[in-house]
Formats: structure tokens, sequence, C-alpha cells
């Protein structure tokens, strides 16, 4: 379900209705469910993606100049309720946030970087809730399940639709995944998700998972302003493991950190 709130973000009918009648649960049951395992109300949850796609995209080259654009988009409709919301949340306006830089943007990226074309990926994932620091467990429960189905081969996927800088910790989304055939079905916590067809941005990533997040910076941050691309705000980051951690030593490990860019033809 949370999926389907993702793809929908700007239907004008996502409302706890419709959800409920997707899931095929009576509304009030949907409700305890949806609660139960984020933590929040299905609005609740609906205007912080919102507004936390609203502060990925002012720290993006193409954010509108005008502040009510974004406002519009995450559906607010005036410039001042926007500012509030957004205020309350971060702690700062919009306008501070978008020129407070994240990183050195002529500092040269470490990483090296290719763009490629890639995709569609079919996955069934697991979802992790919660720091960054614990997905090795849902890993774990992943890849159990998965070499019990003779999967163990399969490539190993992760998907963070989520940004650590804007996004309280105990929120924090990350999907484990494996890269599956159509023949294999989603079963009991799985959920099928699929990577689409895109150009991505991809740093390759050599060391600790630990350090990931230099990567993460090294491409959204150093190297997406003077490539002459647009950041896709929207996408998940695609993480793809090369290695397999138990067979190859820590510092040599390989991952690709895909960062999608945004309409290219």
């Amino acid at each position: 379900m949370e999926q389907l709130i993702a793809q929908r973000l700007d239907d004008e009918t996502l409302e706890p209705a419709h959800l409920a009648k997707a899931a095929n649960l009576a509304l009030h049951h949907f409700h305890r469910v949806f609660r139960a395992q984020t933590g929040e109300t299905v609005m609740q949850h609906v205007r912080r993606l919102r507004l936390e796609r609203a502060a990925r995209t002012l720290r993006t080259p193409q954010a509108p100049e005008r502040l009510l654009e974004v406002a519009l988009e995450a559906g607010y409709e005036s410039h001042e309720a926007f500012t509030r919301a957004f205020q309350a949340r971060f702690g700062v306006a919009p306008s501070t946030w978008r020129e407070t830089p994240r990183v050195m943007e002529t500092t040269a990226p470490l990483a090296q970087i290719s763009v490629r074309a890639d995709g569609p990926t079919r996955l069934l994932t697991l979802r992790h809730r919660g720091s960054y620091a614990r997905v090795g467990e849902t890993w774990e429960r992943l890849m159990t399940w998965a070499h019990a189905r003779g999967l163990g081969g399969a490539a190993m996927v992760g998907l963070c639709p989520d940004d650590a800088d804007v996004t309280p910790e105990a929120l924090l989304r990350y999907d484990a995944g494996v890269e599956v055939g159509a023949d294999v079905a989603a079963e009991g916590e799985l959920v099928e998700q699929v990577v689409p067809a895109a150009h991505w941005a991809v740093g390759l990533h050599i060391g600790s998972y630990t350090r990931l997040h230099e990567t993460y910076l090294d491409v959204i941050g150093r190297w997406f302003p003077e490539s002459g691309y647009d950041l896709s705000p929207e996408a998940a980051v695609v993480e793809r493991f090369l290695d397999d951690p138990r067979l190859v030593p820590e510092a040599r490990l390989r991952t690709e950190v895909c960062v999608r860019i945004a309409d290219v033809t």
C-alpha cells in the first residue's frame, strides 16, 4: 500500500476510502493496519511524503524559482500555508533551505561515475523501517528466504526512497530486494516492485557498506550540479550489490549507487 501511495502521490483521489478499497479492507480496519505498519495516519503519511519531496526538489538545480509552484506540487494552495508547514517540519523557511547547500559543489567527485540506460528490473522486496544501520537484519531475512527457494544467486538490489537528511530516522524506508523473473511470485511479507527503465547516474562504490553515503554525496551533491543533467527528486536511489560479502573482503566490495536522471529521451 505504501508503494501505491508513492506512485500516486499527486493523485487528487488519494483518499483513505479509495486506498482501503484497493487494499480490500473495511475503512476502519485499513486505518488501524496502516497506522500499525507506518506509525502515521494515511493523510499524515501523504502530507509528509509531499513535503519531503518538496525539500528535495528545492535543492536541485531544476527547482522552480517561484516557491508557489513548489507549494502547489506539495498540495498547498498558498505560499503562506506551505511556508508554515515547511518551517514546522524542517525548522527553516523554504527559501532558506534552498539557499543552504548540502555539500560543496566545487569539490570533485571521488567515485567513478557514468551514465547508463537500465531496466526494467522486477524485484521481490522486504521493507525495513528505521535506521539504515540496521538494514543488515532485513537482508539476512530476505536472503534466508531466497536460499530456501534456490534463489541464493539472484542479484541483490536495495531501494532507498528517503533522504536521511530530510526524513526522520524512525520513518526512513529501505527495501531489500532480489531480482527475479515473472515466474517467481511474492509471498508473505514480500512485495513485488519494478525498477523502471530509465537513464541513471551510476557511481561505483568500493569498500564498506557503512560508507555508501559518501558515494551518494559524490553522485547527487557533486556530480549532478556539474553534469548538465537534471536529478529526478522522486525516484528511489537504487543500490546494486555486485559482490557477495561472504566471499569478498569488505575493503573490495563493489556497489553501484544508481540515481535516476530526469526526462532523458
